[in-house]
């Protein structure tokens, strides 16, 4: 095809998308359909440096989520029921204790562009504050669980989100050993706050139909980290809520559960659909717009 003026635009767009094609590839992939638990460091209670030493949660991988009850996750397809399960503070036995449980997919990741993206469901039979949280997390060195209240634990960076909007910090994260406060401007609602009533997460979670209005309890959402040199952005549903400055992405990822609180209760989290996939450098990009301006100039002279 002879290159002109009104093929360029076409030409590019087909180019780069080839370019973005052939670089991306998928370093991480668990429909937790089967036992992955072999492929992951789980860190509780038990065996953390943060933790008191009397674990109180439970993790159940390729757990029957439809059996269940629960609907099928929006990335699953017909036919798949399994889940990774967390539940903490199941008995009263850890009588005034926290309780914290973190699951580090055990193969690292060292690219400098990824997105992470997981589908949960946050189980909550009562409103009026849970006290749990979910938090899903990138960069970490595995070793301890992560946690964004007292006692305050875990490295990279992560989010923690409450069910049903309970407390004042239902959407806050975390970056490097320190938990970013309600205000910050890296919470991308009209008030920076991080609580459900920001229009953001309303917006993503309207009541009715939620339970929860502004909260993602009892009903599935997805959540993307997307991570680059320059910066980190968490979205939910598509919609983008928190973009913080990246501090070091290189290592594991998280999907975890807490309760900063001694408070027991019929509560948890499902996570499933597990994907980290490669996003090609802005280089490959720019290479294939440098090709074709190339060609361009050669179609021109002849």
């Amino acid at each position: 095809m002879k290159l002109t003026r009104s093929t360029v635009p076409a030409a590019l767009c087909a180019t780069l998308l080839l370019a973005t094609t052939a670089s991306a590839s998928t370093i991480i992939s668990d429909d937790f359909e089967v036992d992955s638990s072999a492929s992951y460091i789980v860190r509780d209670e038990a065996n953390s440096t943060s933790g008191d030493g009397t674990p109180d949660s439970v993790s159940t991988f390729a757990f029957d989520y439809i059996t269940a009850g629960l609907p099928l996750a929006p990335r699953s397809q017909a036919g798949d029921i399994g889940g990774l399960r967390f539940a903490v503070n199941e008995t009263s036995d850890d009588a005034g204790a926290a309780d914290h449980i973190t699951a580090f997919y055990n193969a690292p990741v060292g690219v400098p562009a990824y997105t992470m993206k997981v589908d949960m469901y946050m189980g909550v039979e009562s409103a009026g504050g849970t006290t749990e949280f979910a938090h899903i997390g990138v960069g970490s060195d595995g070793t301890d669980f992560n946690s964004i209240f007292t006692p305050i634990a875990g490295d990279g960076q992560f989010v923690s989100i409450t069910g049903e909007g309970g407390s004042s910090s239902d959407y806050r994260h975390f970056v490097s050993g320190t938990p970013v406060n309600s205000g910050d401007n890296s919470y991308l609602n009209s008030d920076n706050t991080t609580n459900a009533t920001g229009d953001t997460y309303q917006a993503i979670f309207p009541s009715p139909p939620s339970d929860f209005a502004g909260s993602p309890g009892n009903q599935w959402a997805t959540l993307t980290i997307s991570v680059n040199p320059n910066r980190v952005l968490y979205s939910i549903n598509g919609t983008p809520i928190i973009l913080a400055e990246n501090a070091e992405t290189a290592g594991f990822v998280s999907l975890g559960y807490t309760d900063p609180f001694s408070s027991v209760g019929p509560h948890f989290v499902v996570y499933d659909n597990l994907v980290v996939t490669e996003v090609p450098e802005p280089t490959t990009c720019a290479l294939a717009v440098l090709a074709l301006g190339g060609l361009l100039l050669k179609a021109r002279k002849s």
